[in-house]
C-alpha cells in the first residue's frame, strides 16, 4: 500500500508554528539582560506544543528593578498571541508610561487589557485574562514591592526559612469574573542573598507519578526550599528533571514557567 502524501498545508502550519516559536522568544528577555539586572537568576520556561501562554518580563526604570510573570488563558497559538499583547502593556505601562507602583501598573495593564477586547460593533467582550505576580525590587531600601493577580510569589533566604505571598484572587481581564477589582501592592523587606520565586501554575498542576494525581503546589514550595542552597542554575537543573521524571509519559496539561531572582 502506497503511503499516502503529506498535505501541503500540515507543512505549512507545522512551518508557521516554529516561526511563531522564534518570534515569541524573541520577545522574551535573554540570559544577558538577566545577568545585566541580577547577580543570579534562572529561567525554567517549557511550553505545552511550542508557543506558550506563559511569559516574563523584566526591567528597569527609576533605579527600580521589576520582574514579572505570567499566565494567559489557555495555551497554545491563542494563549501566544494574548501573552504577546501583555509583554507590550507591561513594556508601555513601566517603560514608556513610568508607572512606579506595581498594584498601579497592574490597573494600567487590566483597563487597557479589557479595551482590546471591546466589540464596537456588539457592546460585548471576549472573556480572555492573564494570572500574573509582579515584582518591584528597590535595592537602595532592600525592599520589595510586591502584586499579584490570582498568582503567587515564594521566597526563601539564607536560613532556608519560606515564605508564601499571596495577592488578589482574580486576574488581568476576565471582566465578567471581577468587575469591581482594586489590586494591592504589599511592602516586603529583604535581606541580601533572599531568593524569590514567580512561576504559572503548569508545573504544580501537572498529572503525574505513581498514582497519577496533581504535583501540587505544597509539594513544588518544599522542593525549592530543599534545593534553595544550591546554586540557580542547578535550581533549574533540579526542577526540569522533576518535572519530566513526575510527568513521565504523561501528556503535558499546560506551559510551565518558574523564574528565580537572587537578591
Amino acid at each position: 500500500m502506497e503511503r499516502e502524501p503529506k498535505i501541503e498545508g500540515e507543512n505549512e502550519y507545522s512551518q508557521s508554528l516554529q516561526n511563531a516559536k522564534m518570534v515569541q522568544q524573541g520577545l522574551l528577555a535573554k540570559k544577558r539582560h538577566f545577568k545585566r539586572l541580577f547577580k543570579e537568576s534562572f529561567v525554567t520556561y517549557i511550553p505545552q506544543n511550542e508557543v506558550s501562554g506563559d511569559f516574563y518580563w523584566i526591567g528597569e526604570r527609576h533605579n527600580l528593578r521589576y520582574v514579572l510573570v505570567g499566565d494567559c488563558t489557555g495555551h497554545g497559538i491563542s494563549a501566544a498571541l494574548l501573552s504577546v499583547l501583555a509583554l507590550n502593556l507591561f513594556e508601555y505601562a513601566i517603560m514608556n508610561k513610568g508607572i512606579k507602583k506595581t498594584n498601579k501598573i497592574l490597573k494600567e495593564v487590566d483597563k487597557r487589557f479589557i479595551e482590546s477586547f471591546k466589540s464596537n460593533d456588539k457592546g460585548t467582550f471576549d472573556n480572555p485574562w492573564i494570572d500574573l505576580s509582579i515584582v518591584c525590587i528597590d535595592e537602595a531600601e532592600q525592599k520589595i514591592y510586591y502584586s499579584s493577580a490570582n498568582r503567587k510569589m515564594l521566597k526563601i533566604n539564607a536560613n532556608n526559612e519560606k515564605q508564601v505571598f499571596k495577592g488578589c484572587n482574580y486576574p488581568i481581564g476576565g471582566w465578567k469574573i471581577e468587575k469591581n477589582r482594586c489590586f494591592e501592592a504589599i511592602t516586603i523587606h529583604y535581606e541580601k542573598d533572599d531568593i524569590i520565586y514567580l512561576g504559572s501554575d503548569g508545573f504544580q498542576d501537572q498529572i503525574g507519578g505513581e498514582y497519577h494525581k496533581k504535583y501540587k503546589s505544597k509539594n513544588l514550595h518544599a522542593l525549592i526550599a530543599k534545593n534553595s542552597h544550591l546554586s540557580l542554575a542547578e535550581q533549574k537543573v533540579v526542577l526540569e528533571n522533576e518535572f519530566y521524571n513526575w510527568k513521565k509519559d504523561e501528556q503535558q496539561l499546560d506551559d510551565v514557567s518558574i523564574v528565580g531572582i537572587k537578591l
